[in-house]
């Protein structure tokens, strides 16, 4: 007691009190992130009925303007209206784009909204409110992807966002099926050029599309030989004549954003494959449907992989499965494998037994993305300053012990 208070009484004592004081005021929590994001995050409407959803705006600090692009599935979705919302109207004047619509490419771009002259706000709305109208007759669904979002102050200066994008799920009549997944995310039926998947454009990596006639009886065989695409061949034998039926490939850059989940093992490539239209690709139509696909010899030695644990994953029915997979050749750069599948749809090569690699992905399928991605210097800061101020508290304590 007598040590404390002789402590208390030395001018260490005021230097450790001053040390504390200063980092409290300097160890305040960093602010936290402006949050633009669509709302509701999660829509369920009838196929032919219009549906509404806004870009909200919710500030941490006070801002002055706000900008966005957004791509949605052009064959879901239509944008009837864009209209100027909340957030800075009940503020004073302000200067609204609502940007360029094209509906053939699904995208809306250069969306703005700005304050005149200096004004701030620090409230919660809404920075505009998106009409859109559905198409077609079948069940489908359109992601909601917020770009190029940015935020500011009214001196300019962009401030720390997160995103959060949203799904509109349309719910009309089931494509015609025996049971499996036919092309789920086409429009139509029938024969015909396949037309657009529901996959965002923004995770297809390459595209490759092939047509045959199609006749009964016949063996008909897709070939690709593009060095970007992994898929080989698709084959089945025709039960009609169908005439000129397409089948098209789509190489994505991540886990396909009609799935809900990453397939298990280590993901050599995600792929979609349809034949035809929506309907199209049933057992009254085709028969025995085979995919060909290659695999990298160079990617199998990095990670170690084998010939044998290779397999091709197909997701219908909301959930993955694991087709039989064998080795048919290979030539020094890949190994060759085919596997029977039951229909079209999602599809990803994959090492079974191997761990994935997660890594950063732009424009992942996840419902948050953070676009304030500098490192955290105030937090490197901070640390250093605890162990100074802790240093110098231990000298402290010493010199008072030694006087």
């Amino acid at each position: 007691m007598h040590d404390f208070l002789k402590f208390i009484s030395s001018g260490s004592f005021f230097i450790l009190f001053m040390l504390v004081l200063f980092a409290s005021i300097l160890i305040a929590p960093v602010s936290a992130e402006t949050v633009v994001s669509i709302s509701p995050s999660d829509h369920s409407i009838a196929t032919g009925s219009n549906v509404t959803v806004v870009v909200y705006i919710e500030p941490d600090i006070p801002i002055s303007g706000a900008q966005f692009d957004l791509s949605f599935n052009s064959d879901a979705l239509s944008v009837v209206s864009i209209s100027e919302g909340d957030v800075f109207t009940n503020n004073a004047s302000t200067l609204f784009n609502k940007g360029t619509i094209d509906n053939s490419e699904g995208t809306i771009m250069n969306v703005y909204n700005v304050l005149f002259g200096k004004n701030e706000v620090s409230e919660s709305g809404t920075l505009a409110t998106i009409v859109f109208d559905t198409k077609g007759l079948f069940s489908s669904s359109s992601s909601l992807q917020l770009s190029n979002v940015v935020v500011s102050n009214s001196s300019g200066v962009a401030v720390p966002i997160s995103v959060v994008n949203g799904m509109v799920t349309i719910i009309g009549a089931p494509a015609p099926s025996d049971g499996e997944i036919a092309n789920t995310g086409s429009g139509g039926g029938g024969g015909g050029s396949g037309g657009a998947t529901g996959e965002e454009f923004g995770n297809i990596e390459f595209k490759d599309v092939a047509e045959k006639n199609v006749r009964s009886g016949q063996v008909i065989s897709y070939s690709f030989d593009s060095s970007g695409n992994p898929i080989v061949n698709v084959n089945f034998t025709g039960r009609k004549n169908s005439g000129a039926i397409s089948t098209t490939i789509e190489v994505l850059k991540n886990t396909s954003a009609l799935v809900k989940d990453a397939p298990n093992g280590l993901v050599y490539k995600n792929v979609n494959i349809w034949v035809g239209n929506a309907g199209f690709a049933t057992q009254d139509n085709i028969d025995l449907p085979v995919i060909g696909f290659r695999v990298n010899y160079s990617w199998m030695e990095m990670h170690g992989v084998d010939s044998s644990d290779i397999r091709l994953n197909r997701y219908s029915d909301n959930s993955w499965s694991t087709l039989e997979t064998k080795v048919i050749e290979e030539d020094g750069e890949y190994f060759y494998f085919e596997s029977l599948t039951p229909g079209f749809s999602p599809f990803a090569i994959t090492a079974e037994g191997f761990e994935p690699e997660f890594v950063g992905e732009a424009g992942s399928n996840g419902p948050s993305t953070t676009q304030d991605n500098l490192p955290d210097e105030k937090a490197l800061a901070q640390n250093t300053l605890i162990i100074t101020i802790l240093s110098i508290f231990v000298l402290a304590t010493r010199r008072s012990r030694i006087n």
